[in-house]
């Protein structure tokens, strides 16, 4: 609760419920409109496989960069990365460019994987290990609730706005995901202690001396 009080955490399940619901609705719907887009079977199977891949493996690299560039610039970059994504296959598809639409199948895969274990590094960093489990828990939970958008409502919207509707929003809403991220802060320490933790545990000239 004292980790719900913060705000962070709330704002951690917000992004998750949004950004998890566009994932989900890049896995259910871009085999579907790779054939409406006269793609062919094959090519739709392997954008699928390509997006499965590259789901799996894009989370081993953002461990790597979140180490050098930090998590949370590496989850906002990464749900910019899915935002991008969205606008690209509904770009290749409407236009019928097979190339792009295989490289933004790969940037769908990377950025509607890569944030899972951002989210899982940020709770700890955040607040601490102790009820580790019940905190990502939480916020975890958020994937129920994006299930539902990226599943059912998607489906309601692409009836009703069809394909193009569907991405544009999908890849907005990624934005949204992306632009409240930049107000995720570790509780308890102010922006400039955050933008150089290194300095606070460096000994002071004084005390070299």
């Amino acid at each position: 609760m004292e980790a719900v009080r913060t705000g962070m955490l709330p704002l951690m399940w917000v992004c998750l419920v949004i950004i998890g619901g566009v994932s989900l609705f890049g896995i259910n719907f871009q085999v579907p409109f790779a054939k409406v887009s006269h793609f062919g079977a094959f090519v739709a199977a392997s954008s699928a496989g390509v997006l499965a891949i590259v789901n799996g493996t894009g989370r081993a690299v953002v461990g790597w960069a979140s180490d050098k560039l930090g998590r949370r610039q590496t989850l906002t970059l990464v749900l910019v990365i899915a935002a991008v994504a969205q606008f690209g296959v509904l770009y290749a598809g409407n236009t019928h460019n097979l190339v792009l639409f295989m490289v933004f199948a790969f940037l769908t895969g990377f950025g509607g994987g890569a944030f899972y274990p951002l989210f899982a590094a940020l709770v700890p960093d955040y607040f601490g290990e102790n009820n580790n489990a019940s905190n990502y828990g939480l916020v975890y939970s958020a994937k129920l609730v994006g299930g539902v958008g990226g599943g059912g409502l998607a489906a309601g919207v692409i009836s009703v706005w069809g394909y193009t509707g569907a991405y544009v929003l999908a890849g907005c809403i990624a934005l949204l995901s992306a632009v409240l991220t930049l107000f995720l802060r570790q509780p308890g320490r102010k922006p400039a202690q955050l933008a150089e933790p290194e300095l606070e545990a460096r000994p002071s000239a004084a005390a070299d001396g």
